[in-house]
């Protein structure tokens, strides 16, 4: 649970877009946020889970699709979703804050 909103997020990111890809290359929907129907929700993901230490910061913190969200679960810092590997690589400079590199 984060103390952000994905509606706050998503108009700080993407502003007034109503479609945007995460980073796994699936389609967000603006209108799907908050709807679990649909299968374009957006989520708000840690990439470093709070289970494993990780903080509840916007450097640590990704907007991406449900389906996106179930594979990496709390896996960290090395997770495969659709396929495809991936890691969290540390931000210079924030001793908090991630990045996602695609690794293959």
């Amino acid at each position: 649970m984060s103390k952000f909103t994905i509606k706050d997020l998503w108009n700080e990111l993407y502003g007034n877009q109503n479609e945007v890809y995460d980073y796994a290359g699936r389609l967000m929907l603006k209108s799907a946020c908050g709807n679990p129907h649909s299968v374009y929700q957006p989520t708000i993901d840690h990439i470093r889970p709070i289970s494993d230490g990780g903080k509840d910061t916007k450097t640590n913190i990704v907007i991406c699709r449900y389906d996106t969200n179930e594979e990496k679960s709390d896996n960290f810092p090395h997770w495969k979703v659709d396929g495809v590997i991936y890691k969290a690589k540390r931000k210079k400079g924030d001793s908090r804050g991630y990045e996602i590199i695609k690794e293959g």
